[in-house]
């Protein structure tokens, strides 16, 4: 007999799948097996696919939200940067949210995307309780777009040159897309150009001593409020 651990917090979805009201694609991903004490020992994953409707239904962590203020991320490859505004544009709060483990060589990357995925939720969940309403992030296309541009213009020196570091941000920006409504927060999109490096970036970092990648968040929240 094979008994799967189930989260507690996917049991509501889980009853609704199995009780048959929703159509789902599933698969058995074995991991490791072997033999111990002349018994077969197998361990794996049961993966389902659901509508997203449905999962944002079942796994909704705020149904309100009540706040007005304006957030920016900024996405790297050790670290989530969070900079939050008023509708004026002041900023009210800013907080960096660390995963570098993971870039550590031989880390494992099913590690690695957990413990992403834990700082993607302790993000939203710090952006819900201080009154974000709205989430800017970099479009991932165009970040796409520009890393074609910096190849073609020989900037191996740019920090986004990287092929595998461009994939990796934009599967992160990604997955805060699609847990922000999990919080009641919705997620739109500004141009990444000049964001990391600019006249403005840089004359905004003086004016508040920030880092740069604080600020680079800082900027994207500037450019949202602006263009929403």
């Amino acid at each position: 007999m094979v008994r799967p651990t189930i989260p507690r917090n996917y049991k509501g979805l889980l009853d609704v799948v199995l009780a048959g009201r929703v159509r789902y694609m599933g698969r058995v991903v074995v991991r490791d097996y072997g033999v111990r004490n002349s018994r077969l020992w197998v361990h794996g994953e049961i993966h389902m696919t659901v509508p997203l409707d449905i999962y944002y239904e079942h796994m909704v962590r705020h149904k309100k939200n009540s706040g007005k203020l304006i957030g920016g991320i900024d996405v790297n490859t050790d670290r989530l940067n969070l900079a939050i505004i008023d509708e004026r544009g002041d900023l009210r709060d800013y907080k960096t949210f660390w995963f570098s483990e993971t870039s550590r060589k031989g880390f494992s990357r099913r590690r690695a995307w957990s413990i992403i995925g834990m700082r993607i939720h302790e993000m939203l969940d710090y952006a819900y309780h201080h009154g974000v309403k709205t989430l800017f992030l970099e479009n991932p296309e165009v970040l796409g777009r520009l890393k074609l541009m910096w190849i073609r213009n020989g900037d191996r020196g740019h920090e986004n040159y990287n092929h595998k570091v461009a994939i990796f941000r934009s599967s992160i920006i990604e997955r805060i897309a699609i847990k922000a409504p999990l919080y009641s927060i919705e997620t739109k999109y500004v141009n990444p150009r000049g964001t990391t490096s600019s006249i403005e970036h840089d004359e905004l970092m003086r004016k508040y001593g920030l880092d740069r990648h604080t600020t680079s968040a800082h900027l994207i929240a500037l450019r949202g409020l602006k263009h929403q």
